[in-house]
C-alpha cells in the first residue's frame, strides 16, 4: 500500500511531500511495527524515484518493510542558508513514528541514500543513534575532493558534475571556505554512534568512484564497521534498481541472523 503524504512541518515552514509505502497486509496504526527503510532521493529527483524508477514497491512486499521517502529538493540534506533540511529529517522521522506502525528498534531502521542523498543518509546515520545501518549508493560525500579525471570519458556524468558541484559547494562550505559542521562527514564520523555503514558504487561511475573508496577509509579510520561493493554499472538507474534491492535485503538478513 502506497501513500502520498502532504507534512505541514514546522520546521521548514511549508509542507513536504513525502512517498511512503508498506505491506499490503497492513491494517492500521495497531498493527506490528514494521522494519523501515528511510529514503534519501539523488539530486534534480523527489521521494517518487523510489517507486516509479527503482520499484521499490516490489522491495516494500518482498522484506514485508515500510518504506518512507522524502521530496526535499536539490538541499543535500543539511542545514544550510538554503533551508534546514537535516532538522526536518528529525521532525519527519519523530513524527511519522507516532501515526504509522514503524519499530522504533534500532536494528529494524535503516537509511539510505543515492548520490546526493547517499551524502545525506550518512550524515543523518551519524547524527542519529536510531539507525542500526546506513546504506550509500553512488555517493558523493566531500566537495573539496578532485573529480576523477575519467569523468571526462562520460557525457552523462561530466554534465552532472558541472551541474551540482558548484551547488554542493555553497551548501556545504562557509564564507570561508571551510566545511560547515552539520556537513563534516570526517568530523560526524569520528564521534558519530557508529552505525553499520555499506557502500555501493559502479565500476564505471567515475563521479563517485573515488569519492566511495575515500568514504570506505574516512570509516575505517574511525572505527565503522562499512562494507564496500564495486560492481559493474554507471551513476544510473538501472544500476540504482539493481543495487537497491541487495542493499535493503543484506541489511535485514545481517539484523535478523
Amino acid at each position: 500500500m502506497r501513500l502520498r503524504i502532504t507534512f505541514p512541518s514546522i520546521t521548514l515552514l511549508r509542507p513536504v511531500e513525502i512517498v511512503a509505502a508498506l505491506p499490503n497486509a497492513f491494517t492500521g496504526a495497531a498493527g506490528i511495527p514494521y522494519r523501515t527503510v528511510w529514503a534519501l532521493h539523488c539530486a534534480m529527483s523527489d521521494g517518487s524515484f523510489f517507486f516509479e524508477q527503482l520499484d521499490a514497491s516490489a522491495l516494500v512486499e518482498q522484506e514485508r518493510i515500510a518504506f518512507i521517502a522524502p521530496s526535499l529538493g536539490n538541499g543535500y540534506f543539511v542545514n544550510s542558508p538554503l533551508e534546514r533540511q537535516a532538522d526536518f529529517l528529525q521532525e519527519m522521522f519523530e513524527r511519522l513514528r507516532e501515526v504509522l506502525p514503524l519499530s522504533r528498534q534500532r536494528e529494524d531502521n535503516l537509511v539510505l541514500g543515492i548520490s546526493m542523498g547517499a551524502f545525506g543518509a550518512l550524515r543523518w546515520a551519524m547524527t542519529n543513534r536510531n539507525f542500526g545501518g546506513a546504506v550509500g549508493i553512488s555517493g558523493v560525500f566531500d566537495c573539496t575532493l578532485p573529480p576523477d579525471a575519467r569523468i571526462r570519458e562520460n557525457r552523462a556524468q561530466r554534465a552532472l558534475y558541472a551541474t551540482c558541484s558548484g551547488l554542493m559547494r555553497r551548501l556545504l562550505l562557509d564564507g570561508d571556505g571551510h566545511m560547515r559542521d552539520d556537513a563534516d562527514i570526517a568530523a560526524l564520523a569520528a564521534h558519530s554512534s557508529h552505525p553499520a555503514i555499506a557502500l555501493y558504487c559502479g565500476e564505471g561511475d567515475y563521479l563517485s568512484l573515488s569519492q566511495t573508496r575515500h568514504m570506505e577509509q574516512l570509516c575505517r579510520r574511525h572505527g565503522h564497521s562499512v562494507t564496500l561493493s564495486i560492481t559493474p554499472g554507471e551513476h544510473d538507474e538501472r544500476y540504482w534498481k539493481q543495487v537497491l534491492q541487495d542493499s535493503v535485503s543484506r541489511f535485514f538478513s545481517a539484523c535478523s541472523s
